[in-house]
């Protein structure tokens, strides 16, 4: 977001268009006396200032000369000065109405008549001494600003002046009408609620803060759909999970059941015999349904106990296929085993690794017993690669001992959380198992 469009930028503009208004109201009613009129215009209180700081600098100095240059600078004036002996000195032409000679009386009623209609007198001691004397000055009232000439036919600039503050309380109140309009609106998009619970994304009208807020929310409202679309995907995997693992349960127990009844018939005949073979058979299959589903819990759960250490593949890999060659000869498999002699060293952890190959040759003998055929092989192209063949009709038909893949799902768990990565290719001609680890892991 661009500070320039955003919300404190549009404020600060309208706080500083305010404080600008300080300054032209007084410009309005003070300026037209200077602009307008064709002479100067003085201030009462600073002319005052200045007429009083001149006299009391005449101290000792040469009067006349002074005043004269001070009649320069206001040609409008009339000034002259009495001397201790109530002499009339001026620098010009004087009215009628000034003595010549001063007395008692004449500056009485000069300090009673000097401030007369249409002229503004100032009157100081020179030196502040009443001994040397006192010096005056006469203006017009023209040239003196007062309230009442500034106001004086300025109707017009009255008005512009409460359009101006008319116009900035309407921009003020537009700007936060607008304001208000958008978080209304998105309160009410927050507060709609859906067939699911899940409010509609808002359109972001202007990129600043509410517009970054809006955006927020829409992320939320995706986010929000993604996650009950996943909890539904979860929930219908979990369905399928619970019943393909109910169709795990419940095919072991029908046939146990039905051996049960032979041997309770004839408990000492062989086939008595051969039905007490299969039910532990069956009762194998079930515990290790069982262990199966315990261990994907915790693995789940992250709290499946993992231990990772430098592990010689091709020597596990070894031990596992002299546990497993009874079984594979048991059903006619043709065992090819091709491993380096050399060792294979990857970070693993050595139980894991083990149940992992249990559960891919669990597979190879339920799944594909009609192609009796399984290869072990270790490649290193890329990268270091355990291979796991086999010759059955692949994972893409349908076959009377297919479960719930809990083993593939337990074999993908541990891969993960041990830095390995797998993949299951399957064809007509059987399945490969494959599991490795890239270069960078091996380092590790």
């Amino acid at each position: 977001m661009k500070l320039r469009g955003s919300l404190m930028t549009k404020y600060l503009i309208l706080i500083m268009a305010a404080m600008m208004l300080w300054p032209v109201i007084p410009a309005m009613f003070y300026f037209p006396g200077y602009l307008l009129s064709d002479h100067p215009i003085y201030r009462p209180e600073e002319i005052s200032r200045k007429w009083h700081e001149e006299a009391v600098k005449l101290n000792g100095v040469t009067i006349h000369d002074r005043l004269a240059e001070l009649n320069g600078e206001f040609p409008d004036a009339e000034i002259f000065w009495v001397d201790p002996s109530g002499r009339t000195h001026a620098v010009q032409d004087l009215s009628e109405n000034i003595p010549e000679q001063w007395d008692y009386e004449d500056v009485l009623s000069f300090q009673l008549k000097g401030h007369e209609p249409g002229s503004f007198t100032l009157a100081s001691l020179i030196g502040d001494d009443p001994k040397q004397g006192f010096m005056v000055m006469r203006l017009p009232e023209s040239h003196i600003l007062s309230a009442e000439m500034s106001l004086a036919g300025n109707l017009p600039l009255i008005l512009l002046f409460f359009m101006i503050c008319l116009c900035f309380v309407g921009l003020s109140w537009f700007f936060f009408v607008k304001l208000r309009q958008r978080l209304i609106k998105l309160q009410s998009a927050m507060s709609v609620s859906g067939k699911n619970d899940i409010p509609n994304e808002v359109t972001i009208s202007k990129n600043d803060e509410i517009g970054e807020l809006e955006g927020a929310f829409n992320r939320m409202v995706r986010e929000l759909r993604e996650s009950q679309q996943r909890e539904r995907e979860e929930e219908d995997l979990r369905k399928q999970f619970i019943s393909n693992v109910s169709h795990d349960l419940r095919t072991p127990l029908t046939v146990i059941r039905q051996h049960i009844h032979t041997v309770r018939n004839n408990p000492e005949s062989t086939q008595g015999q051969t039905s007490l073979t299969i039910i532990e058979t069956k009762l194998n299959e079930v515990d290790k349904l069982m262990d199966n589903l315990l261990s994907y819990s915790l693995l789940s759960a992250g709290k499946y106990p993992m231990h990772l250490q430098p592990v010689d593949i091709a020597e596990e890999v070894r031990n596992r296929v002299a546990e497993w060659y009874p079984v594979f000869e048991a059903r006619d498999f043709e065992v090819l085993v091709e491993l380096p002699e050399e060792p294979v060293i990857w970070n693993a952890d050595p139980m894991w690794l083990r149940r992992i190959l249990d559960n891919v040759f669990q597979n190879v003998v339920r799944h594909a017993g009609a192609g009796r055929y399984i290869a072990i092989q270790m490649t290193e192209d890329q990268k270091q690669t355990l291979m796991i063949r086999d010759k059955g009709p692949g994972i893409g038909n349908e076959s009377p001992e297919k479960g719930a893949g809990i083993g593939l799902s337990i074999v993908s768990l541990m891969a993960k959380e041990m830095g390995m990565q797998w993949e299951m290719k399957s064809g007509l001609t059987g399945c490969t198992f494959c599991i490795w680890k890239d270069s960078q892991q091996l380092a590790d």
